[in-house]
């Protein structure tokens, strides 16, 4: 009886062997991560029941550039900084310039407590916390507060050394630069928003544009606009503290992870493409027509961004 059982459980255990070895895996050939996520094709995912595809299309839509602003609601001359690259660079490049806030670092800790809160505040102001961990773990691995506010970084070149980090005397000119550089890949984003359980559903199909080599990652962020609050603001402004700032472009969270995730690697093909889908809730206190979703792919070793693309929620 040993005998027979022990060969029966070898036949069931090389049946299943067989069985999965033979099993079928259709593109785009990764896990399902995500419950309710269910990937058709490289052009087709079904989030929760709603389909958000992609019609095909090989055009070059030519190098968009990504500015992070790293600045904080302490920080007296951030201001300027903002003004000048959403009012003044960013009209120049319509849709080709996609502009980040990133509060982090001391400047952006609020009052009470935080190490640059001024003796002198009004009351109640400067206790809104703009901060994200993942603005706080850019600034960290980056190192823009320690270089001293404001700055920022143009698609993220030059890193490790620190002339990646970008003053806002050079910001048009780097913008200028990696406006005119080849665009290695193509993005695009589409969304279904429910205001009623204000359930934000999002799929990101990404294109090498040519064939390539390395590592590259997908990053897909929210931020939010027209955002009215208290703002440190050095003369001749007055007054310094200023209760009705405009901030503009605020980083409110990461969708997928700090720095994304991997979605090609060796040796890639021209018109390869990697899809992905996510929902996200959205925080009761943001206001969903201002906020955008942010998606750029960048190499996983040099964190240069490729390219980059935005949507509005609504």
């Amino acid at each position: 009886m040993k005998t027979s059982f022990s060969f029966g459980l070898l036949l069931l255990v090389g049946f299943l062997l067989w069985m999965t070895s033979c099993d079928k895996v259709d593109a785009p050939y990764r896990t399902t991560t995500s419950v309710g996520v269910v990937y058709i094709n490289n052009d087709t995912v079904v989030i929760d029941g709603d389909t958000l595809g992609f019609n095909s299309d090989n055009t070059n839509p030519g190098k968009k550039v990504l500015a992070e602003d790293y600045t904080g609601i302490l920080c007296g001359n951030c201001p300027y900084a903002g003004i000048k690259l959403n009012d003044t660079i960013q009209p120049a490049y319509g849709d080709r310039l996609v502009v980040v806030s990133v509060h982090a670092g001391f400047f952006a800790e609020p009052c009470p407590g935080g190490l640059a809160c001024p003796g002198s505040q009004p009351a109640g102001a400067f206790q809104t916390d703009f901060r994200t961990t993942t603005g706080e773990e850019w600034d960290h691995n980056f190192g823009n507060s320690n270089a001293g506010n404001p700055n920022g970084l143009i698609d993220r070149v030059g890193f490790p050394t620190s002339q990646h980090i970008k003053s806002p005397s050079s910001w048009a000119t780097v913008i200028q630069q990696r406006s005119n550089v080849p665009a290695p890949f193509a993005i695009r984003v589409q969304k279904v928003y429910d205001a009623a359980s204000r359930e934000l559903k999002i799929a990101v199909q990404a294109r090498a544009v040519s064939d390539l080599s390395g590592d590259y990652k997908l990053t897909v962020i929210l931020t939010e606009d027209s955002l009215t609050d208290w703002q440190e603001w050095y003369p001749p402004v007055t007054p310094e503290y200023d209760p009705n700032y405009i901030h503009r472009h605020v980083l409110r969270t990461s969708v997928n992870s700090d720095y994304g995730e991997t979605i090609a690697s060796g040796t890639i093909t021209g018109g390869t493409l990697a899809l992905r889908g996510f929902k996200y809730t959205l925080n009761p206190a943001w206001v969903s027509n201002h906020m955008r979703i942010v998606a750029f792919v960048s190499d996983e070793t040099t964190y240069e961004v490729k390219q980059v693309e935005a949507l509005w929620v609504q």
